[in-house]
């Protein structure tokens, strides 16, 4: 059967994707390498685990949905997925690939085993909420398919921290009901403290971050019990994307082990990452500290 080998929880925003390109061509302003140099441990305990298909939980930002019709929970099914337009044209990056009968069979098992009720997306343009990070941990050309999973981030009402912890364990069970030798990595991706609109708008709550990477890995109830406007109110109204977290948390087993854990706060939104393994992932820690870099034995 397919198993589950780890769990990425990463930020996402849309500086952090233009200033990769312009770091990787014109070299990172510090506060930026600073977020590079965070995430290269990343990229090589990737590459170690070894990952054959990508669950992605994300956010769209308007960018493919829009207000005429928002969906609570979409799956993208295709065999490619493009990168959506932002408003300063695409990036010079591919479009993400995909694997439809993986991502058939989820939309399957979530429907009708777990009650789920998905938008079926057979087109799905992909913003910075996944574009953003991608290029830090992963080389080109991707190879591994990325089945994307958009969540209601935007407009009242949220799916509950509740519902979302609820996704990971469905989607535990519908990797494990695949039968196949896969090897999944569970993504889920929301900023961190941010606000970007309002009295408080570039809020940064660079403390509430390094206390939800640390409590996430043995304390998701704990994290999960907080209200949501509570994540607003200490995090600034954008950080309740934080709670897509937990589906990442949830569909990992009680014994998985946090591997490499780093948050810092170049601009704007705070920017962390938590990279966790299964036992019997077979695969060491990474093998560097970055400054402010937390491997967790």
């Amino acid at each position: 059967m397919a198993r589950i080998v780890g769990g990425l929880g990463i930020a996402h925003t849309p500086s952090m994707g233009i200033e990769y390109d312009r770091g990787m061509r014109d070299g990172f302003d510090p506060r930026w390498q600073r977020w590079f140099d965070g995430t290269r441990p990343v990229h090589r305990w990737l590459a170690e685990l070894r990952p054959s298909q990508i669950i992605v939980v994300y956010n769209d930002h308007l960018n493919h949905f829009d207000f005429r019709a928002y969906p609570t929970l979409a799956i993208g099914i295709g065999g490619s997925f493009p990168q959506a337009d932002e408003g300063w044209g695409p990036r010079p990056f591919p479009e993400l690939p995909g694997d439809p009968r993986w991502g058939l069979h989820l939309a399957e098992f979530l429907v009708r085993e777990e009650d789920f009720d998905l938008t079926l997306c057979q087109e799905l343009a992909v913003d910075h909420g996944i574009y953003s990070w991608l290029p830090y941990v992963m080389d080109l050309p991707w190879s591994v398919p990325i089945t994307p999973i958009a969540v209601n981030m935007i407009r009242q009402p949220l799916p509950t921290s509740r519902r979302l912890c609820q996704l990971g364990i469905a989607l535990r069970r519908a990797v494990t009901a695949f039968d196949s030798d896969e090897r999944v990595l569970i993504v889920a991706t929301g900023g961190m403290s941010h606000q970007i609109s309002g009295a408080r708008f570039g809020i940064a709550n660079e403390d509430f971050d390094r206390y939800f990477l640390r409590t996430l890995p043995q304390g998701l109830k704990e994290l999960a019990a907080i209200p949501q406007e509570d994540y607003m109110r200490y995090g600034g109204t954008d950080s309740v994307e934080l709670v897509l977290w937990f589906a990442m948390r949830a569909a990992l087993s009680h014994e998985a082990q946090p591997a490499y854990t780093f948050q810092t706060f170049p601009q704007i939104t705070g920017c962390g990452v938590l990279a966790m393994a299964e036992p019997d992932a077979a695969i060491a820690h990474p093998a560097r500290e970055t400054p402010g870099s937390r491997p967790i034995a």
